[in-house]
């Protein structure tokens, strides 16, 4: 939920906010449902040029409903998940992701559960462990 206030933040200082192009379901993330969710934004918004996923599992999953519906990635639409899966830098075309310190971010997780559960006062709430945009062939 924050990742997804972040966004809406950054939109609006660009002027670029567009709410009714967001697409939110409460099922569990899937590429199965990232196939879902492509194919109701293109039916709502059809000059749609560039998306944004929550996770790279929905990115995935709309390349490959973008294949089936003979919509060209990145040509007519351009992708962008979240997390940099494994798989990701595999899809046909090659999707662009942002690259978090996932093994970091569970680590610090760990220490800090570890700490609170010895008694000990956790320093820091909030740690900004950076990021890498991956540029690949689908952006």
């Amino acid at each position: 939920m924050q990742r997804a206030e972040g966004f809406r933040q950054a939109l609006a200082e660009a002027g670029l906010q567009a709410p009714e192009l967001e697409v939110l379901d409460p099922q569990p993330s899937s590429i199965g449902l990232g196939g879902v969710l492509f194919s109701r934004l293109l039916a709502r918004a059809p000059d749609v040029d560039g998306i944004f996923f929550c996770n790279d599992d929905l990115a995935q999953g709309a390349v490959l409903q973008a294949l089936r519906e003979g919509v060209e990635v990145p040509r007519q639409v351009a992708m962008v998940g979240f997390n940099d899966l494994p798989g990701s830098a595999h899809m046909v075309p090659r999707l662009t992701s942002i690259r978090t310190p996932r093994a970091a971010v569970g680590r610090g997780a760990a220490q800090a559960l570890l700490a609170m559960l010895d008694g000990k006062r956790v320093a820091e709430e909030q740690q900004d462990l950076g990021f890498e945009l991956m540029v690949r062939e689908s952006s």
